[in-house]
């Protein structure tokens, strides 16, 4: 019987790139409660950087990479979910 061999993988010199930090806003009824906000969460915030919601004008804004996820899969996850909103064409790109 040949004896196991172990691999060492020496990863510290790479340079693994999540691109850039996007925003995108969504406008969505009764984002201050504390069901939509579950099921906001359970949608992207595995996927997201940061999530906002801002109750005062319902809107939520959600920061991401643009590598790691797109709006259009953010939106394929809140229709699974059951969630109604609109996106906001009011787009604020690659701060950081």
């Amino acid at each position: 019987m040949k004896p196991k061999q172990r691999m060492y993988i020496d990863a510290r010199n790479e340079k693994f790139q999540l691109g850039n930090v996007q925003q995108i806003i969504y406008v969505i009824d009764s984002a201050d409660e504390d069901p939509i906000k579950r099921k906001i969460y359970d949608a992207v915030g595995p996927y997201v950087l940061k999530i906002e919601v801002v109750p005062a004008n319902k809107k939520v804004i959600i920061s991401y990479y643009e590598k790691k996820i797109s709006p259009s899969f953010m939106e394929y996850r809140f229709e699974i979910k059951g969630l109604i909103f609109k996106r906001n064409n009011d787009y604020i790109f690659g701060f950081k």
